[in-house]
């Protein structure tokens, strides 16, 4: 496998910098494993993620997803803003609880407009899957 567009310290610079509110500034999300078209990124759990239940909600779990689908896309063609989310699916397939949670995420197919990614989110605790998200990013025109 060819090594990644941004090498991680580049890539962990770039969500610094182009994306301070996402939580990787202040330990809201980090970036666990990285690779090219793939990545794991972690949730800990955090107070302003829960909703009744009690357990993480389904907003926290999706974002989780879509940052890193974007960040393994990103590893495939660069440092490109304005890549964006075209269509979000997710799966909840059980409640997640009160447990940080892991995103681990591939790219399926990187084409010259869309790309189609798979992001599977589990509980580190335990490994069980608590969501399966598809995710689909538009590519702005002369990226690729």
């Amino acid at each position: 496998m060819s090594a990644p567009a941004l090498d991680r310290a580049a890539m962990e610079a770039f969500l610094r910098r182009e994306y301070p509110h996402a939580g990787f500034n202040d330990g809201r999300l980090v970036l666990a494993d990285y690779a090219r078209g793939r990545c794991r990124v972690l949730l800990p759990l955090d107070e302003r993620s829960i909703r009744p239940g009690p357990s993480v909600s389904g907003p926290a779990i999706m974002g989780l997803g879509d940052v890193a689908t974007w960040i393994a896309l990103l590893s495939v063609i660069g440092p490109v803003p304005l890549a964006v989310t075209s269509n979000l699916n997710a799966s909840f397939l059980r409640p997640a609880g009160l447990a940080d949670l892991a995103c681990d995420c591939r790219t399926l197919r990187v084409g010259r407009r869309l790309a189609v990614m798979l992001a599977e989110v589990t509980r580190v605790a335990d490994g069980v899957e608590v969501a399966h998200m598809t995710i689909t990013y538009a590519i702005p025109d002369g990226v690729r």
